[in-house]
């Protein structure tokens, strides 16, 4: 074997696997320890048994027209092939190795790693199988096969090469690790358990891998597969105001259902929803406390690689512990398809029924039909929507200018970002809306922007920031304006979180919201009832089933 022996023990760890497993692993390789890589020189020497005589190669009648018989053309093709590499050009790697022959074991182990190294999963893979069972593989061959099984979304058979390596390597961390990952992606966390302790993890690491493991695609591909996870959150949602649920609820499963219930706690500074007036500008800051219960259900009756469809539904209900006549109860129930158009492109349509009561009289009924489509990137998704949004309110009003009645149509697009190595969020979205009631207090156009980054934290804990800005502006003079003046309104909201996963399925969620909406409508005394501020403390228990 020709070596250069002067500059050996400066040759790097093979950069190639580790750019692999970082692409391959990103969302999760955060919390691993560095797996044991194969330095170059073992790679020859102790873990593939490169032939050097022509005895060892030369006669094979499965040998390739452009992969040499000469042992040390060979060698030096081979050498070359590792160098190209290093340096990180793995299609030259590729190339400069040509087709090895099939009974040159280290010659496919390397075209195999360099491969998939240039996204070709799928052949390298091939190639993997083929030498698995050969006395002269290199002991990491089933590894990489459990690692590979993954990336193409086939955990059953990640997990059993895993199991094959794991057991003559036992000691392996990074190994059991992967078999984790495997049997999560199995939804079988108690089992996975195990394999990640054994891993080196404690309880808290553990805990935190599930969360990511179960609510972070591996990769684009697995989120084409699975297109039941990416789709419930990405478009199952009521609103596509901020691209994203603060509920923890949305995780990738293999079951066909999805409940989340909600118990919370609320100080509101000022309860904004009012029915009814008991004097001019009364009751306009109304602080209390509430006690608030929602529930979530998301069934998909039927769900394949191309579509998907499913039903889903809400409960909310809030008990004020003061001004009780502004308890509100919403009821919602609804259905949603998706279709994977083309490799990055999904079609979308979903529609929601709401009954909304306050202080159990009926207010209002509502259907929500939104058709759209999100193109799926290797860093984010980016959604367009629209929304024909029919309201018949049955909010008292004291003249028809007030009757809140109306359809409203709404066009707008967000943009998501995966950072923090998968774990984290940056969400960004602008929303254009046209309402034409019946009453002519409430014709109007609003535009909104929204902006919103969700970043994890040591410990399992989760924090947010969520900002928007709002403007409206209505097309008639206002009946309560003195001046006859059409109303203007600007809002500003601002909502920050924490939120702490403890062990499935509970999580522990902090609020604070502030809202200032300030508007130009007043009164002859200058009361002005659109104008306020407030600012709500809320403490919520989410189970998420």
């Amino acid at each position: 074997m020709i070596r250069n022996t002067s500059t050996q023990s400066k040759i790097p760890r093979w950069r190639g696997s580790v750019v692999w497993m970082t692409l391959l692993l990103g969302t999760t390789a955060g919390y691993a320890a560095p797996p044991d890589w194969v330095r170059t020189d073992e790679l020859q020497a102790a873990h593939i048994s490169v032939p050097t005589t022509a005895d060892a190669s030369a006669g094979s009648d499965s040998e390739e027209p452009n992969m040499t018989s000469d042992p040390v053309e060979r060698e030096l093709r081979l050498q070359r092939a590792i160098a190209d590499s290093l340096a990180g050009d793995h299609h030259k790697a590729i190339s400069e190795l040509g087709q090895p022959t099939s009974d040159d074991t280290a010659a496919m182990y390397a075209s195999a790693m360099w491969m998939m190294q240039n996204g070709h999963v799928d052949e390298g893979m091939q190639t993997l199988r083929t030498i698995a069972s050969r006395e002269d593989a290199p002991a990491e061959t089933h590894k990489f096969l459990a690692i590979g099984h993954l990336h193409l979304n086939q955990p059953q058979a990640s997990e059993a090469a895993a199991e094959v390596y794991l057991e003559s390597n036992p000691d392996d961390a990074y190994a059991h690790y992967v078999h984790g990952l495997a049997i999560l992606r199995q939804d079988d966390p108690v089992r996975a358990h195990d394999s990640l302790r054994q891993a080196g993890y404690d309880e808290d690491d553990v805990a935190q891998i599930q969360t990511v493991a179960m609510q972070v695609p591996v990769d684009v591909m697995q989120r084409r597969l699975t297109i039941g996870e990416p789709i419930t959150r990405i478009q199952n949602r009521s609103r596509y105001d901020d691209g994203c649920d603060s509920l923890g609820g949305g995780q990738a499963q293999n079951k066909p259902y999805n409940v989340t219930v909600l118990f919370a706690g609320e100080y509101d500074s000022n309860v904004p929803l009012q029915p009814r007036f008991s004097g001019l500008g009364s009751d306009i800051d109304h602080e209390d406390y509430r006690f608030l219960m929602a529930s979530f259900l998301d069934l998909q009756l039927m769900s394949t690689e191309q579509f998907n469809l499913g039903l889903v539904g809400s409960t909310y209900n809030t008990f004020q512990v003061d001004a009780n006549e502004f308890n509100i109860q919403d009821y919602m129930g609804g259905a949603y398809t998706n279709a994977l158009l083309s490799e990055d492109l999904v079609g979308s349509l979903r529609y929601e029924y709401h009954h909304t009561l306050v202080d159990s009289d009926r207010f209002a009924d509502e259907h929500r039909l939104t058709p759209s489509m999100t193109w799926l990137g290797s860093r984010g998704h980016t959604t367009l929507f629209y929304e024909f949004n029919p309201i018949n309110s049955r909010a008292p009003f004291l003249i028809p200018a007030q009757n809140q009645t109306t359809d409203i149509h709404r066009t707008g697009f967000t943009q998501a970002l995966y950072t923090f190595g998968g774990d984290g969020r940056i969400y960004g979205g602008y929303q254009y809306a046209e309402g034409h009631a019946e009453g002519s207090d409430f014709d109007l156009t609003t535009h909104m922007v929204t902006g919103r980054i969700e970043r994890p934290l040591p410990r399992r804990w989760i924090a947010d920031l969520d900002v928007r800005y709002v403007w409206d502006d209505y097309a008639n003079p206002n009946s309560l304006d003195f001046y006859d003046r059409a109303r203007d309104d600007e809002r500003v909201e601002v909502r920050t979180g924490l939120q702490k996963n403890f062990a499935a399925p509970v999580s522990l969620r902090f609020d604070y919201t502030y809202i200032n909406n300030d508007s130009n409508t007043e009164n002859l005394f200058g009361v002005r009832f659109y104008d306020y501020d407030r600012h709500i403390f809320s403490t919520q228990l989410i189970f998420s089933l």
